[in-house]
C-alpha cells in the first residue's frame, strides 16, 4: 500500500511540475510578445510621421507614400509588415522575432537544417482600416492600426517544419481558432490597437 501511495503522489507531483513548466512559459513568451507588439506600434506611429500632406502648404496631394508602411496597406485586411526586409543588412525591421524578441534578417524567418537556426518564434501581423477616410484636398484622414503578434502553442514551442511566419498566416481571420497542421498549429496571440493621423508639415 505504501508504493501505491507512492506512486500515485509521483505522479501528481509530475504533473503539476508539468503544469508549472507550461505555465512559466506561456508567460514568458506573453511578456516578449507584449514587449514586440509594443515596438511594433511605435514603429508604425513613427512611419505615419513621414505623412504630411495634405496641409497647409500642400492642399491637393498626400504624400502617404513616403511612409512605407502605411503605403498601399490600408486595406482593412491583416498582412506581413515585410516592406523594410532586404532595405538594409542585417534587416532593422522584421515581422518574425527569435525567442529573445530580436528582430530576425529574412534568410532567418523560415527554419534551416543546415544551419541548425529554428526560425521564427514569434510573428507580427499589422492591419490598417480608415476611421475617418482621408478626403483631398484638405481631409487628412485616420486610420487605426491593429498589430497582433502568434506564437507556436506548447512546450516544445518553435516554429514548424516549414515556418510560419508568412503571408499564410497573415491571411488567418483567427489564428487561435485555425484547424491545426503541420504548418499551421496552434497559436497564442495578443493584440494591440492605436491610432495614425497625419504628422503636421514642418
Amino acid at each position: 500500500m505504501a508504493m501505491t501511495v507512492m506512486f500515485i503522489g509521483a505522479a501528481a507531483v509530475m504533473t503539476m511540475q508539468k503544469a508549472s513548466v507550461q505555465g512559466n512559459l506561456d508567460a514568458r513568451k506573453t511578456d516578449i510578445a507584449n514587449n514586440i507588439a509594443r515596438a511594433w506600434v511605435e514603429r508604425l506611429e513613427r512611419d505615419s510621421m513621414q505623412w504630411t500632406c495634405p496641409g497647409p502648404a500642400c492642399l491637393g496631394t498626400s504624400n502617404m507614400s513616403q511612409a512605407l508602411l502605411l503605403n498601399g496597406n490600408v486595406t482593412g485586411q491583416w498582412f506581413l509588415p515585410n516592406v523594410y526586409l532586404g532595405s538594409t543588412t542585417p534587416e532593422t525591421m522584421s515581422p518574425g522575432f527569435d525567442i529573445l524578441g530580436r528582430d530576425l534578417p529574412a534568410a532567418q524567418l523560415l527554419p534551416s537544417v543546415a544551419t541548425g537556426w529554428p526560425g521564427a518564434e514569434f510573428c507580427v501581423n499589422v492591419r490598417l482600416s480608415w476611421l475617418v477616410p482621408q478626403l483631398l484636398p484638405t481631409e487628412p484622414g485616420l486610420i487605426r492600426a491593429d498589430v497582433r503578434v502568434l506564437w507556436p502553442r506548447g512546450i516544445a514551442g518553435g516554429a514548424p517544419a516549414t515556418g510560419f511566419c508568412d503571408t499564410g498566416d497573415a491571411a488567418l481571420a483567427d489564428p487561435e481558432t485555425n484547424t491545426p497542421s503541420t504548418e499551421r498549429p496552434f497559436y497564442h496571440t495578443i493584440y494591440m490597437t492605436t491610432t495614425l493621423k497625419e504628422s503636421p508639415a514642418q
